[in-house]
């Protein structure tokens, strides 16, 4: 499905996992992270969010997939909550292109691929006391960063790319998911 802001338009597709009973319909679920998108093209300079116009699949898995692929991508052999993979720009995929005039000839490359683990977003979720909607809000804006080339490697990264997504997330009315939840004992 294809939604837009004023200075943005883009594409979002939702796929579910086969055996995944109690997840929300993609059509439910589109609203939703569009509006994630959007928060986004608000928060990041304009500069810097024009690679929202590139299509995004968003997968939502199993812990057995999730597992699979962070083994196969990532060498850990355990599922995770959210996992990216970024699709290379035109010049790293086509390097015999003699000038940037030849590049207006390639098409369009989707900004890249979500997996998330719809069974570790319901517990996660569960555990740190908020809503699962709330929580896949977060790890997709998460994800998407991640596309977009951020990284959490470095502390003074991670401060910058949490920083972009309590703003995006404050945007839709989310809590700051980054405040340690005090529990009493």
């Amino acid at each position: 499905m294809i939604g837009s802001t004023p200075s943005a338009t883009f594409s979002l597709e939702i796929q579910l996992a086969p055996d995944l009973d109690d997840a929300p319909l993609p059509r439910i679920l589109q609203g939703e992270l569009e509006a994630c998108l959007m928060a986004l093209t608000q928060t990041l300079p304009e500069i810097s969010a024009q690679p929202l116009s590139r299509d995004i699949c968003l997968r939502l898995c199993d812990e057995v997939e999730s597992q699979e692929l962070n083994r196969d991508y990532r060498e850990r052999d355990k599922p995770t909550n959210v996992l990216s993979f970024g699709v290379q720009e035109p010049e790293a995929v086509f390097p015999t292109l003699e000038s940037a005039e030849s590049l207006n000839d390639v098409p369009e490359m989707p900004l890249g691929d979500l997996a998330i683990c719809w069974p570790i977003v319901v517990r996660e979720a569960r555990q740190q006391h908020k809503t699962t909607s709330h929580h896949l809000s977060h790890l997709f804006i998460h994800g998407v960063l991640h596309l977009m080339g951020w990284d959490h490697e470095v502390s003074a990264a991670a401060l910058a790319m949490e920083t972009i997504e309590r703003a995006a997330l404050a945007q839709l009315d989310i809590a700051d998911p980054y405040i340690s939840q005090v529990v009493d004992a």
